[in-house]
């Protein structure tokens, strides 16, 4: 994996950041938590240490970790549980400096071949699940009806299309990973007295086109009902390229600006259902994470200009520049205008 990033690095002559993003169907849960793998190193060590048949590593994990060790960014576009402590703490840029090579990863390990240096350009870790249609509409939605006073108590959704990532959906463990993001979108506003329910079904006469219905059901003045349906016809696939140019376009970006991870993942938290990661725990309100983008851009911005040379600055290096006969005075002039 981490030889095909690097071909495809270098086949597109790509001299930006790059960014791995992980956009197929969704996986079924892999089993390695906190207590098995809670830090990166006893992440990788389970890699290379098959011996344990019980230990499940999913594609999205592999591709993640090979993503970090090249200094790639990784986005799990997915639903699965890709992102979890350990796996924050390889995307560390402080952790791969201290790990030079393969061999010092797994320096147990007598047949990892020598010389596969590790990568400790900046990389950020990012998801979970791109928020695209139904879910990005409906934690606007919410947050609307609270910004009127009211309190949401129901919101029952259904959804129902034909194409393959449905499909993949009706098998058992991989629906527990779809309805864990979509039933956790709220989750940071700890309101325990709303019921939020969602149901998929798998219906191949629509192919890509995805049908959804949502109802609001809240309390307001005098715990008086109210009621709000929406309806939503797209096509699914077509609303997510876009998220992943967005994705990769930030990646790039704040890389760039060497941001930190912590920022960049409260940044774009609004691409995904579930913010994981560092960006864990955020407002899950559409508008509140566009407002954390905002800001972000602002300290950036900010930061550019106070890294930048003022006009004395300027002066200064073109006269020296004169003096030492490495431009006439004619084409400092020309510079300064």
């Amino acid at each position: 994996l981490r030889k095909d990033i690097r071909s495809f690095i270098s086949g597109n002559n790509i001299d930006g950041h790059t960014t791995v993003i992980w956009s197929a169907s969704v996986e079924r849960p892999n089993n390695l938590n906190d207590t098995v793998t809670s830090t990166a190193d006893e992440l990788l060590n389970v890699i290379v240490n098959d011996s344990n048949s019980e230990v499940d590593i999913s594609p999205s994990m592999l591709y993640a970790i090979a993503a970090a060790l090249e200094g790639c960014s990784f986005v799990n576009g997915g639903s699965q549980n890709t992102l979890s402590p350990a796996m924050t703490e390889l995307f560390d840029a402080s952790y791969r400096q201290k790990k030079i090579t393969i061999n010092d990863l797994f320096s147990s390990q007598s047949t990892t071949p020598s010389g596969n240096a590790v990568s400790t350009d900046i990389a950020y870790l990012l998801g979970t699940d791109f928020k695209a249609g139904q879910t990005k509409f409906k934690t606007a939605a919410v947050e609307y009806i609270r910004s009127l006073g009211l309190t949401p108590r129901v919101i029952a959704s259904s959804n129902h299309l034909g194409n393959n990532d449905m499909l993949n959906l009706t098998s058992k463990k991989t629906i527990n990973a779809k309805l864990r993001v979509k039933k956790d979108i709220f989750a940071p506003w700890e309101e325990t007295q709303l019921d939020h329910k969602v149901t998929v079904m798998y219906t191949p006469f629509m192919l890509d086109e995805k049908r959804d219905v949502v109802e609001y059901t809240s309390l307001g003045f005098l715990h008086c009902p109210h009621t709000m349906l929406t309806y939503t016809r797209c096509m699914d696939s077509v609303l997510c390229v876009p998220l992943m140019i967005d994705v990769a376009v930030w990646c790039d970006y704040f890389t760039r600006q060497s941001a930190s991870p912590s920022s960049v993942a409260c940044a774009t938290a609004y691409l995904f259902k579930v913010p994981e990661g560092h960006a864990q725990g955020v407002d899950p309100g559409f508008q509140c994470q566009m407002r954390a983008l905002e800001i972000a851009l602002q300290e950036t911005q900010q930061q550019q200009q106070n890294n930048s040379p003022n006009n004395d600055d300027i002066q200064a290096i073109l006269q020296k520049g004169v003096k030492s006969g490495i431009i006439t005075v004619e084409q400092a002039k020309k510079l300064v205008l």
